[in-house]
C-alpha cells in the first residue's frame, strides 16, 4: 500500500512539475475578443478570455493550443518554451467548413448583431457536466423556448420519440437544419402527448457526441427556409475537430431503480492532406430501461377487478369480490403489481448511431464537403395489462393471467448530405444534395387476436412506414462592403421530393374473423328475385387484430410522393453603421395544392455600444405532410377504465369525403417580435423579445365519432364494420391559434485566477389561445366533436406557460461544478371520458409548477481523463399525481419535465 501511495505522489509531483502558467491576448484585428475559449488539444482544459481579450491557463509542454470563438476560424498553436502566446483571429466567411449562424445569410453575422433572437448553444460543457445524456433533454434543461418530454406521454409507436417545441407552437411547426441544410422527418404521426396528429423532427437519430454546437432561431423563417419554420429554426451544426479522440459514458438510474439508461460515444478527427480538410466521425450507442409510471411509490398500482368484476370495469360486482380476487392472486403466486401500468415512463430501447462530418479543399476558397450517418433504434412500448376477466379482448386458454401487449418499433435513419462550395468572381456560390429517410417497423408481441380464438398467433407483423426527403438547393451570397455601411445579397433556389409509403402486416394482424356476410333479397327489373350482398356484421364481438396496434390492411397501403420547387431572395443592408434592415421573399410550389409566397422583414439599431433594439414581422406556412394525407390506423384508448377500439381515417378515404370533410390545406401564419439587446459589460449579454403568432387552419385530429350514431353516412358505419372500431377521428385544418409570449436570456462569464464562471439565466412566458374553430358545412351539430377539449388542452394548456432556467458552471483547477434549476409552470390536461353527442365528458386536471434542481461535481484526474458525478432532480420533484376514483381515471404525470424523481448520474470522459 505504502509502494503503491509513494508511486502515486511521485506521479503527482511529477506532472505539477510539468504544469506551466500560459497567458496571452486574443484578438480579432486590433479589437481584443472576449468570450474567446483557448483550450489545450487532448485534454479537458480549458478557458474563456476576458474583457480585454487576455487569458491564463495551466499548460503542459509539447500541447497544442487551440483557439476559437463563434463567427471566427479557430487556430492551432504548437507551444514551445515560450509562456506568452497572443492570438489574432479572422472571421469564417470564406474558412473551411464553416457554417453561418441560423437566420442570416450574411457570413460574418454573430448573435450579438441579429435582428431576430439567436440562441447559440455550445455543448461541450454541457456534456461534460449535465446529468442529461440526449440532445433533446440537454436543450430542454438550458434553452427556455425549447420544450421536449419522454416520449411515452404519447401513445404506441409515438413513445419511441421525443418531439420538440419552440415557442409552445406545434412540433410540426419548427424546423430543423444540420450544418445549415434540411434534416428529414420521422415518418411516424404521434398519438397523444405533444404531437396529437402531426409528424415531427427525431433530433435524438443525430449522436450527441457528434454536435459542435446548438443554434436556435426563435423567430419565423418561413420565408428564408421554407416549410415549417413558423415557430423557429434549429440548426445543428456538427463538429469539425481533428486528431483528437473523445470518449465519453454516463449511466443512470432511477429512484426505484428503474429506468437505467447509459450512453457511450467515441468522437475522432481525421486530417484530409495539408490544407485544412477533415473527417470527423462519430459513433454512439445507448440503453434505456423500462421505467415505471412517474409519480408516488404506488404509482400505476392496478386496484380494479383482475379475474372478475365484468370485463372493462374498475368497480366489484355481487359475486366476484375484492377478497375472491386476492383469493385467486394468493393461489397464483403473485400480486397486483404483477397488472401495474407501464405507460407514462419510459420505453425499453437501444439505439446505435454513426455519424461523420467531412470537408475537402480543392483549390483556395473552394471545397468539397459531405456529412450524414445512420442511426437505428429498438424501443419496446408497453400497454395497459390485459386483464384475464375482459372477455371479449383476453383468451385465458392462451393467457390465463391475462397479458402485457407489446410494441417493438424497430426505427431506422438514413441520410446523406454532399455539396460544393466556394467563390466565383467574389460571389459565394453553395450547390448541395441532400437525402434523408425514415423507416418504422411495428411489430406486436405478447399479443392476440381474440376473434381468432385459439387460432390466434402471440406476435405479430403489423406492417411498416417510411418517408423520405431529397433536396437540392443552390444557395448564392455576396458581401459588398462599400454599399452604403454594407450590403449583403442572397437568392437561390431549391428543389426536393417528398415520399410516403405504407406497407400491410400479415392478416391475423388486422383480420376480424367473426365478420359474417349479410344478404338481402332484392328483384330485378322483370321481377326475378335474388341475393345481394347488404354489408358484413360482426358475430361474437370479441375485439380484431393485434391488440396494442392493429396491423395496416392491404386497403391502407400507399406509395405517394409531392415535389416542391422555391425559389428565394435575401437582402440585408446597413443604411448607417448603427442601423441593419433584413428583408426575405419565398416562392415555392407544391405539386399536390400549388403556390405559397411568403415574406420576412426585420431590422435592428445600435443606440448605443451597448444596447440595440430590434424587431421583425413575417408570414409563414406549413404543408401538410403526405403522413397526415394518407396515413389511417386502429389501436385502443382507455376511457373510464373501458377499452376502446378506434380508427384513424386517411384524410383521402371514402369516409373522410362522405362525412364532409374537405382536402388538407397549407396552415397559414403571421408572426410579430420586438425585443431589446444589451451588453452593458463584454463578458455579459442581455436580451429580452415580445413575440406575437397567429397560425390559421392548423392541422389535427378530430375527436371521436360514435359507432352508436346513426346519422352517419354509410361509408362511416361500414369502415366501423370493416375494422371492428367503435369510435373514428379524422385528419382536418380543424382551428386557429395566436400564441404570445415574452422571452428573455442572459449570460455572463468571467475567467478567474484558476478556472473560469459562467451563468446562463433565461425565461420564456407564454400563452396560447383558440381563435377559431373550422366547421365544414353540414357538420355543425358535430362542434365539440371535431375539435374537442383534449385537442384544445394539448395546444394550449398542456406544455408550461412559464418556464425558467438558471444554471452556473464553475471551473476551478482540477474541478468542475454545475448547479442548476428548472422552473415549469403549471398544466391543465383534458381525458375523454366518453364520446357522447353532441359534446363528450372531460376530466380536467392542473398539474401545479414544479422546480428540478441538477447538480454535479467533476474532476480531472489527469489532463485528458475526468469523471463526473451528479443529481438530476436532486430533490426528488414528482409533480402531482392523483387519481380520482369516482372518475376512474388517472391524470398524466411528468408532462412538465418527463421526470419520474431523483435520477443519479455518473460519467467519465477521456480526450487523447
Amino acid at each position: 500500500m505504502n509502494k503503491w501511495f509513494y508511486l502515486f505522489f511521485l506521479f503527482s509531483v511529477e506532472l505539477a512539475a510539468q504544469q506551466r502558467i500560459l497567458t496571452g491576448k486574443v484578438s480579432a484585428g486590433e479589437a481584443p475578443l472576449p468570450g474567446a475559449t483557448v483550450r489545450i488539444k487532448g485534454t479537458n482544459a480549458g478557458t474563456l478570455t476576458q474583457a480585454d481579450g487576455t487569458y491564463r491557463l495551466p499548460f503542459s509542454k509539447g500541447s497544442v493550443l487551440i483557439v476559437s470563438a463563434v463567427g471566427y476560424a479557430p487556430r492551432e498553436i504548437a507551444v514551445g518554451t515560450a509562456t506568452v502566446y497572443d492570438v489574432v483571429l479572422e472571421t469564417s466567411q470564406y474558412l473551411l467548413g464553416e457554417v453561418e449562424i441560423v437566420g442570416s445569410r450574411n457570413a460574418s453575422r454573430t448573435r450579438t448583431d441579429s435582428p431576430v433572437p439567436v440562441d447559440v448553444i455550445d455543448l461541450k460543457p454541457l456534456k461534460e457536466s449535465a446529468p442529461q445524456v440526449s440532445i433533446t433533454q440537454l436543450l430542454q434543461y438550458v434553452s427556455p423556448s425549447f420544450h421536449s418530454v419522454n416520449g411515452s406521454n404519447a401513445g404506441d409507436a409515438g413513445s419511441a420519440l421525443n418531439l420538440s417545441q419552440l415557442r409552445g407552437l406545434g412540433v410540426d411547426q419548427v424546423l430543423v437544419l444540420v450544418n445549415g441544410k434540411r434534416r428529414h422527418k420521422s415518418s411516424n404521426v404521434n398519438w397523444g402527448g405533444l404531437g396529437n396528429g402531426a409528424t415531427g423532427y427525431d433530433l435524438n437519430s443525430i449522436p450527441t457526441g457528434a454536435i459542435e454546437r446548438v443554434e436556435i432561431l426563435r423567430d419565423g423563417a418561413a420565408a428564408q427556409y421554407g416549410s415549417d419554420a413558423i415557430a423557429g429554426v434549429i440548426n445543428i451544426v456538427l463538429r469539425k475537430s481533428t486528431e483528437e479522440l473523445g470518449v465519453t459514458s454516463t449511466v443512470s438510474t432511477r429512484r426505484r431503480g428503474d429506468g437505467t439508461t447509459s450512453r457511450t460515444s467515441a468522437n475522432y478527427g481525421f486530417a484530409l492532406g495539408q490544407k485544412g480538410g477533415f473527417l470527423n466521425a462519430t459513433a454512439e450507442f445507448a440503453t434505456q430501461a423500462i421505467s415505471l409510471t412517474p409519480g408516488r411509490d404506488d404509482a400505476g398500482l392496478y386496484n380494479g377487478p383482475i379475474y372478475g368484476g365484468g370485463a372493462n370495469t374498475r368497480g366489484y360486482d355481487a359475486i366476484y369480490t375484492k377478497e375472491i380476487d386476492e383469493a385467486i392472486l394468493a393461489k397464483r403466486g403473485i400480486d397486483r403489481h404483477y397488472f401495474d401500468q407501464r405507460g407514462g415512463g419510459s420505453n425499453k430501447a437501444k439505439d446505435a448511431l454513426l455519424f461523420f462530418n467531412a470537408a475537402i479543399p480543392l483549390r483556395e476558397e473552394a471545397e468539397i464537403y459531405a456529412f450524414g450517418g445512420i442511426s437505428h433504434r429498438n424501443s419496446q412500448f408497453t400497454a395497459v395489462y390485459r386483464l384475464p376477466g375482459w372477455t371479449e379482448r383476453n383468451n385465458t386458454f392462451l393467457y390465463p393471467d391475462g397479458f402485457l401487449p407489446a410494441m417493438d418499433n424497430s426505427i431506422t435513419d438514413k441520410s446523406l448530405a454532399v455539396g460544393i462550395k466556394g467563390k466565383v468572381h467574389d460571389w459565394n456560390v453553395d450547390f448541395s444534395n441532400v437525402y434523408g429517410k425514415n423507416d418504422f417497423g411495428n411489430v406486436i408481441s405478447n399479443s392476440l387476436n381474440a376473434s381468432l380464438g385459439l387460432k390466434s398467433p402471440t406476435s405479430f407483423d403489423a406492417g411498416k412506414y417510411n418517408a423520405s426527403q431529397n433536396t437540392a438547393s443552390l444557395d448564392i451570397s455576396r458581401y459588398f462592403p462599400k454599399v452604403l455601411h454594407g450590403l449583403n445579397l442572397a437568392f437561390g433556389a431549391q428543389y426536393r421530393v417528398e415520399t410516403y409509403q405504407i406497407i400491410a402486416g400479415e392478416e391475423a394482424s388486422y383480420s376480424k374473423a367473426d365478420l359474417q356476410p349479410v344478404y338481402d333479397l332484392d328483384t330485378t327489373a322483370a321481377g326475378v328475385p335474388y341475393l345481394r350482398n347488404a354489408g358484413s356484421v360482426a358475430l361474437n364481438g370479441l375485439s380484431p387484430g393485434s391488440q396494442i396496434h392493429a396491423g395496416f390492411r392491404p386497403a391502407n397501403e400507399v406509395n405517394v410522393s409531392r415535389a416542391i420547387s422555391a425559389g428565394y431572395a435575401d437582402v440585408e443592408i446597413n443604411p448607417t453603421a448603427n442601423w441593419l434592415i433584413s428583408g426575405a421573399v419565398r416562392v415555392e410550389n407544391f405539386s399536390d395544392f400549388g403556390n405559397v409566397t411568403t415574406y420576412k422583414v426585420a431590422t435592428r439599431y445600435k443606440i448605443a455600444d451597448w444596447l440595440g433594439i430590434r424587431g421583425s414581422y413575417n408570414t409563414g406556412f406549413r404543408a401538410p405532410d403526405l403522413a397526415q394525407f394518407y396515413y389511417t390506423e386502429t389501436s385502443t384508448s382507455f376511457q373510464q377504465g373501458r377499452a376502446i377500439d378506434q380508427v384513424t381515417a386517411s384524410n383521402k378515404s371514402a369516409a373522410t369525403r362522405a362525412l364532409g370533410f374537405p382536402a388538407l390545406t397549407p396552415e397559414k401564419s403571421k408572426g410579430y417580435a420586438f425585443g431589446l439587446t444589451s451588453r452593458p459589460l463584454n463578458n455579459l449579454e442581455l436580451s429580452a423579445d415580445a413575440y406575437w403568432v397567429d397560425v390559421d387552419n392548423r392541422v389535427g385530429n378530430t375527436g371521436n365519432f360514435s359507432a352508436t350514431d346513426t346519422n352517419l353516412p354509410i361509408e362511416v358505419r361500414n369502415l366501423f364494420v370493416q375494422t371492428g372500431t367503435t369510435q373514428a377521428k379524422f385528419f382536418y385544418n380543424s382551428f386557429s391559434t395566436s400564441t404570445k409570449g415574452l422571452e428573455f436570456t442572459g449570460s455572463y462569464r468571467t475567467p478567474l485566477r484558476r478556472g473560469q464562471l459562467s451563468f446562463l439565466l433565461g425565461g420564456n412566458f407564454v400563452k396560447n389561445e383558440v381563435t377559431g374553430v373550422n366547421t365544414p358545412k353540414g357538420l355543425e351539430a358535430y362542434r365539440y366533436i371535431i375539435f374537442n377539449e383534449g385537442e384544445k388542452a394539448r395546444v394550449t394548456s398542456n406544455i408550461p406557460g412559464k418556464k425558467i432556467t438558471a444554471q452556473a458552471i464553475f471551473n476551478e483547477g482540477r474541478f468542475n461544478y454545475l448547479l442548476r434549476a428548472v422552473y415549469f409552470g403549471s398544466v391543465t390536461t383534458a381525458s375523454a371520458l366518453n364520446a357522447n353527442f353532441p359534446q363528450p365528458d372531460y376530466f380536467f386536471q392542473q398539474l401545479r409548477p414544479i422546480w428540478v434542481a441538477d447538480v454535479s461535481v467533476g474532476y480531472r484526474v489527469s489532463p485528458a481523463i475526468q469523471v463526473t458525478a451528479g443529481i438530476n432532480n436532486i430533490f426528488n420533484e414528482l409533480g402531482d399525481y392523483t387519481q380520482v376514483a369516482s372518475l376512474r381515471n388517472p391524470t398524466v404525470v411528468g408532462i412538465q419535465n418527463g421526470s419520474a424523481g431523483i435520477q443519479p448520474f455518473a460519467r467519465i470522459s477521456a480526450i487523447f
